[in-house]
């Protein structure tokens, strides 16, 4: 009977140690386990926190916004439209027409500088209007154009001579910075003094759609 309890006394604790053996090692598998399973589940949620695209698309909106800004703050260009087309009356020139007008101009103007500088008389001539070469090819409009010459000894015999001695030096210095309409085909090209006041430099005819030099008869 002794050897009866003995045994089972035996088997009951072989049974209560491995029981407990089985627990701690449940408890060390499970561990890892939990600890990944939260680090799989942590890392992808503070990934998402950063988003510099965003930021990105805000810088570029504001750039775009402040461009925009400067570009249309054109306040000293449309007054420099309003006086362009003061004179005008019953003829509306749009500030796009202005603007090419100008910029024509301005080019025509620029290469004029050019042919005057080389003294090439039959280049000038491709600029001028029609009438104006008829005018001074007429001898009796070149002598009144002669006369007013400061230097009195000096003799005009053609329109060459006009070129050389009465156009060119009156625009040596010249320096064109706006225009005046007189009407939709009829242009001065000006001097912004420092008073306001204005020199006028060249005249221009507009015929069949190209600008041209009209130089004021006598």
């Amino acid at each position: 009977m002794k050897r009866i309890y003995f045994l089972f006394l035996l088997s009951s604790l072989i049974f209560v140690f491995f029981a407990c053996k089985s627990t701690k090692i449940e408890e060390v598998t499970e561990s890892p386990s939990e600890e990944i399973s939260q680090e799989i589940v942590e890392t992808p949620a503070e990934a998402a926190v950063e988003e510099p695209e965003i930021i990105e698309e805000i810088e570029e909106a504001d750039e775009v916004e402040i461009i925009d800004e400067v570009i249309e703050d054109d306040g000293e260009e449309n007054q420099e439209y309003l006086r362009s087309t003061n004179a005008l009356s019953e003829e509306k020139v749009t500030r796009q027409e202005f603007e090419e007008d100008k910029a024509t101009i301005l080019q025509i103007i620029s290469k004029l500088s050019e042919i005057m500088a080389e003294g090439d008389v039959d280049a000038w001539l491709e600029y001028i209007d029609p009438a104006s070469i008829k005018y001074y090819s007429t001898p009796q409009n070149i002598r009144k154009a002669q006369k007013k010459l400061p230097d009195k000894t000096r003799q005009l015999y053609g329109i060459g001579d006009y070129f050389r001695y009465v156009f060119v030096p009156a625009r040596k210095i010249a320096r064109v910075d706006e225009i005046r309409y007189e009407s939709k085909t009829r242009v001065k090209a000006v001097m912004v003094k420092d008073d306001g006041s204005i020199v006028v430099y060249y005249n221009f005819v507009k015929i069949d759609g190209n600008w041209l030099v009209s130089i004021p008869e006598l």
